[in-house]
Formats: structure tokens, sequence, C-alpha cells
């Protein structure tokens, strides 16, 4: 299935019959129908009809009137009389002077009844199909700008991510002669411990070393990559890859300390929250 937005919208048209269907963001697949009354019992057809297409986002259906469909009345004769008789039994027990006119037969309102509309049901639903296709079509096209702008920003991410690598290559080399300045400055003209330098350089980048958030990062973005190009592209799955590549991208800026690397970190971030609300219209 090719990516599809959630954001669209179509028309079709049969017979006497005009449908109108647009579709936005939802978490799931919401459908509401707006039909004249003398469709509702076509509200199941339709509502499989959608789902034949479409898995996530809200569906809102309009169906206005056909232009004959007239609301008949007919009147059940049968009910009446019997509503009538009893209401002259119950004035004669009564002593009741008054006649009973049509005023208070017409109030009896379930000896009213709607008489069905005739429609073509093969028509409303040549219609629906021809609305829905219309909309996959706007969909799978704003879902193809959506995947080009988040592949763009894919490549954003993997340059910042070779940045920081870079810097932490340089970190690593750099570290002992910073920690052998930063020491010589606090003892002065007190040797200097090779053995100990080498050990606290040691510890400093341990406790600093980002190389296996980096690695993650990297893993993630492939898997994200590879999403993409994919013919199963949903956007719960790609929301949860960007959160995971969001939780390697903290860390490494919890334990960054070049500036290189944390001006890095908040790109990145900038980057994958513009991802996710990409990823927030895609199907």
């Amino acid at each position: 299935m090719q990516p599809q937005s959630m954001t669209g919208y179509g028309r079709g048209a049969a017979g006497d019959f005009r449908v109108e269907i647009r579709s936005s963001n939802h978490k799931n697949l919401d459908i509401q129908i707006n039909v004249p009354h003398y469709l509702f019992s076509h509200e199941p057809e339709i509502r499989k009809q959608i789902k034949k297409k479409f898995s996530r986002g809200r569906i809102d259906v309009y169906v206005p009137r056909s232009e004959d469909g007239v609301v008949r009345m007919k009147v059940n004769k049968p009910l009446a009389r019997e509503y009538y008789s009893a209401l002259v039994s119950l004035r004669d027990e009564l002593s009741i002077k008054d006649d009973i006119g049509i005023e208070v037969l017409a109030s009896q309102r379930d000896i009213f009844l709607m008489d069905d509309t005739e429609i073509d049901a093969a028509d409303l639903y040549k219609a629906v199909d021809a609305a829905l296709e219309e909309l996959e079509k706007t969909r799978i096209e704003e879902g193809r700008s959506l995947i080009r702008d988040i592949r763009d920003r894919i490549g954003l991410l993997k340059r910042y991510l070779a940045t920081i690598e870079s810097s932490r290559t340089d970190f690593i080399h750099g570290a002992q002669q910073r920690l052998r300045e930063r020491l010589e400055e606090l003892l002065g003209n007190t040797p200097v411990d090779e053995s100990r330098l080498i050990q606290e350089t040691a510890i400093l980048i341990d406790r600093s070393d980002i190389n296996e958030e980096i690695v993650r990062a990297k893993s993630h973005i492939e898997s994200f990559e590879n999403t993409l190009i994919s013919n199963d592209t949903v956007g719960k799955k790609l929301d949860f890859m960007v959160q995971e590549l969001r939780r390697e991208i903290n860390t490494i800026g919890s334990k960054a300390q070049e500036i290189q690397i944390i001006n890095s970190v908040v790109e990145m971030k900038h980057e994958l929250e513009k991802i996710k609300e990409q990823i927030q219209n895609l199907q």
C-alpha cells in the first residue's frame, strides 16, 4: 500500500446521488456519515466500503438530499379509526359534550407514516465508490509530499550525526591534553603523575563516551529509511522509531561537553519535531 496522508477530499456522482467525502487526522479510523433519513439503512454498507480502503483518519461522508427526495406522508387509517372509536367511547362514558374533530386525531403522531423514498442503491454505492477513489488519490499525492519532506529531514539528521561522531573523535584525542592543562593549572610546578593522568582520562572518556548512542542512532535512521521505501509505510511505526531516535539524541546531549556536539543535538531535536509532525498525518 502506498504511503498516504490522512487529509484529503473526494467527490462522486451517479444517478441522482452526489457524494462528498473529507478526511483529516485521527489516530484511528473514525467514520462520520451524514445522509438523509431514507438512506439510514445503507450506512453499514457505506462504512464497509470505507474500511476496505482506509485504516486511519477521520472520514466525513456527506450525501445531500436528492432533488426528487420529497418526503411523502401517509396515514395509517385503521389505527386512526381505532383512535376515533376509543375517543368517542370515552367521551360518551364521561358525558362530554364536545365533538371530536380532526385536530384531536392530528395530535396522534403515530397514525402518520413517512413513505419510503424509492432509491437506486446501486447508484448510491457507485457515487460513494467514486468519491472514495478521488479521496484516495488526493491522500496518496499528499502522502508523497510528506515522504519527500521527511527524507530531506532525515538527510539533515545524518549530517548532524556525522558532525557529532567527528566531534567525539576530537574529544577523545584532546581529552588527555585538556586534563593535563587543567591539572598543571591547579598544581603549579608539582609534577603530574602520568599513570594517574591516564587513569583519570580513561574515566572521563568513559563517562562522556557517546559511541553506543551514535551506533544506535545510525541503526534507527537506517530502519526509518528502509520503512519509508517499503510498501507498508505506517505512521504509527514511524512514530515509534522517532521516539527511539529522540531517546538516543537526548542521551548524547546529556553526556556531551563539546559545543559542536551540543549545537548538533539541538538541530537534530528540531528536525525530529518536524518529522514527528509530518508522520502524524500519515496513515
